[in-house]
């Protein structure tokens, strides 16, 4: 393969490699059940507003993650608690946060055979938010670590994130694409920074990376992760 048609693949891992968001939100609804057998007037929409609230102020200090998002439960319990429920609240925050920790992330469909398939003909990155040792666990866990020749964890993913990638990578932008299932964190800023990219839906996105894809050219949405091996 010549250079000029060699690539340089950026992908996202949380819901564009494997399942992630999925555990949370069963997470959470683990919770939401706790905190309404500690008190029934706790409704879900307001166990969800507790945990938002939390998480938001954590992301802050604590970034994303697993961890991070036991911690939230706990601060939501502290908040949601009355009567004497908190102690049994933060045993199920407990109980729950050690399934979350100790889940394995599964591929999604077709990714194993086509990251394989690309690391043939193309130069493949990893870009992914979280904190970097759950990340590298994942990682080691899926079988991929082999086909990436860099593996970069940033706090968020935003336009200047991805500037200093394409100067730290040296990656050409006009032969670089970032793939990801998040507008807010692969596609839009991607793209503001001035590579390619490739939109993968995913039904469990985080509702937090939700927005509106940027109106240009040069974002491709395909529907499966395979469609990569007609583009690339």
């Amino acid at each position: 393969m010549s250079a000029n048609s060699r690539r340089h693949l950026i992908f996202d891992a949380d819901d564009t490699l494997w399942d992630s968001n999925i555990h949370f939100l069963e997470a959470f609804a683990e919770f939401a059940a706790a905190a309404a057998r500690s008190n029934p007037a706790i409704g879900e929409t307001t166990a969800a507003d507790a945990v938002r609230r939390a998480e938001l102020e954590l992301i802050e200090t604590h970034g994303y993650g697993r961890r991070p998002y036991v911690l939230a439960l706990h601060r939501a319990a502290d908040g949601l608690a009355a009567n004497g429920g908190a102690p049994a609240l933060h045993a199920a925050v407990d109980r729950i946060g050690e399934r979350l920790c100790a889940r394995d992330c599964p591929l999604l469909p077709d990714v194993a055979e086509t990251v394989a398939a690309l690391s043939e003909r193309h130069r493949l990155v990893l870009f992914t938010k979280g904190q970097r040792d759950e990340q590298m666990e994942k990682l080691a866990r899926s079988g991929l670590q082999r086909h990436f020749s860099r593996v970069e964890t940033p706090r968020e993913k935003d336009v200047e994130a991805y500037r200093r990638l394409i100067r730290e990578a040296e990656l050409p932008p006009e032969r670089a694409w970032m793939i990801g299932n998040s507008p807010r964190s692969d596609i839009n800023p991607s793209v503001r920074a001035g590579l390619r990219a490739v939109y993968i839906p995913h039904p469990h996105t985080w509702e937090l990376e939700h927005e509106e894809l940027d109106r240009d050219e040069r974002i491709v949405r395909i529907n499966s992760f395979r469609g990569l091996l007609d583009l690339f």
